[in-house]
């Protein structure tokens, strides 16, 4: 299945960011009429006209019902809404902007700061694409520890976007359990890592390092987190009421997919994966959790299986880890040559890629493909038709941040 990722437009030429299967790279942009997402990606669809029976009710950018400043331009004629128009443009920052001219050390530090739910996402992905442009060999210790903490991250995502879930469906116990489990574990990466959203742990060819026998104590610590996660998950599903309100809310179909272009657990409650962690070497057997109704409930129940499926990985992966120290003194030269590269991680939301160019050690252009990009556009859609009750479980089912959209 192929995606469209992004469009690049550097030095006066468009080219398309693409992935196919095991592929990851530009195209020309001639062959743009085979992706439906171009066209939002441009900038080419409507943009919100008001039709003569509906109002624009204008959400945000500052409202209780919202997490982050965002704007939802919600066009509708008093019940349903019609068409939905998202401007997360209050949170852009123009990181991509800024890390021009940066070293990569520094330009680092930027893409931690793209979004705290998938600060290390953002930060492997970055690292990932430096190494490749300047042939930086990684030891297994290293690759081992970032996959761990990616599957960390994952949980603590999960248990979050489930417990915005069940508060919106004004489940107030198990919200309130679920927000103690999920502060558990930022404290727990703060005893262990010194980072609550694991920042300033990744570097560039080196991680942090922590003792094998520190990363197991860490393992059954969480475990116990997750055993607790495990029961109130099993009792959620016997409230009818919590699940009548998430069952056949904000579905999704194939053709949604093709238009938007979305992965990550939206795609998996359809039935498909695209999830980049197949082709990880050090994961046994890896198999995707998918389910296959494409409402909240399948989202739900996607991140919930993910969370015990995180806990099993991160198991497997401390059992594999060695007693090495890693290199912390990895220097990058100025041989002021050009050169491109196109790495990824998988944050719990998506794949997010990184492509950036560099002349010697400055980094010239960089394109940043996150997944809330593309969730921001299945939110929209999912919107159409719902009522108004329907509107925070909806667009809490997908895990989607505005300030990791808007960059």
């Amino acid at each position: 299945m192929k995606r469209l990722l992004g469009i690049i437009n550097n030095k006066g030429k468009e080219q398309l960011l693409v992935s196919s299967g095991s592929f990851v790279g530009l195209i020309d942009s001639s062959q743009s009429k085979d992706f439906k997402a171009y066209l939002w990606q441009k900038g080419l669809n409507k943009t919100g006209q008001v039709q003569d029976e509906l109002f624009n009710f204008r959400l945000g950018p500052s409202s209780g019902a919202l997490l982050e400043s965002v704007i939802f331009n919600i066009f509708t004629y008093g019940e349903r809404m019609k068409e939905v128009y998202i401007d997360n443009t209050y949170k852009s920052r123009s990181i991509e902007q800024k890390m021009r001219a940066k070293c990569p050390f520094e330009a680092l530090k930027l893409s931690e700061q793209i979004c705290a739910s998938f600060a290390f996402s953002h930060s492997c992905a970055f690292s990932r694409a430096i190494e490749e442009a300047f042939n930086i060999n990684i030891s297994d210790n290293v690759k081992i520890m970032r996959l761990v903490l990616l599957e960390v991250e994952r949980i603590f995502n999960h248990i979050y976007v489930i417990s915005r879930l069940s508060g919106a469906a004004a489940q107030k116990v198990l919200t309130n359990h679920l927000i103690y489990l999920f502060d558990e574990i930022l404290s727990l990466n703060k005893t262990f890592f010194g980072s609550r959203f694991l920042k300033n742990i990744n570097t560039i060819g080196s991680i942090k390092y922590i003792p094998k026998a520190q990363m197991e104590i860490f393992s059954k610590k969480l475990e116990s987190i997750v055993n607790e996660f495990s029961k109130l998950y099993e009792f959620s599903l016997k409230s009818h009421n919590y699940l009548d309100r998430l069952y056949n809310t904000g579905i999704l179909t194939m053709d949604d997919f093709e238009m938007f272009n979305f992965d990550g657990p939206a795609l998996k409650a359809i039935n498909i994966s695209l999830d980049t962690r197949v082709y990880e070497d050090f994961f046994d057997n890896f198999k995707s959790v998918i389910e296959e109704d494409g409402d909240a409930l399948s989202r739900m129940i996607v991140r919930a299986k993910e969370v015990f499926q995180s806990m099993r990985l991160i198991k497997q992966l401390i059992e594999k880890l060695k007693e090495d120290v890693p290199n912390s003194n990895i220097v990058i030269e100025d041989d002021q040559k050009e050169k491109n590269s196109i790495a990824f991680a998988e944050s719990p939301s998506g794949t997010i890629y990184y492509y950036i160019e560099l002349i010697g050690n400055k980094i010239d252009y960089v394109y940043i493909a996150a997944p809330s990009m593309f969730l921001i556009k299945a939110i929209e859609k999912s919107l159409e038709g719902q009522i108004f009750t329907d509107f925070a479980f909806t667009v809490d089912s997908f895990g989607a941040f505005f300030a990791d959209a808007a960059k």
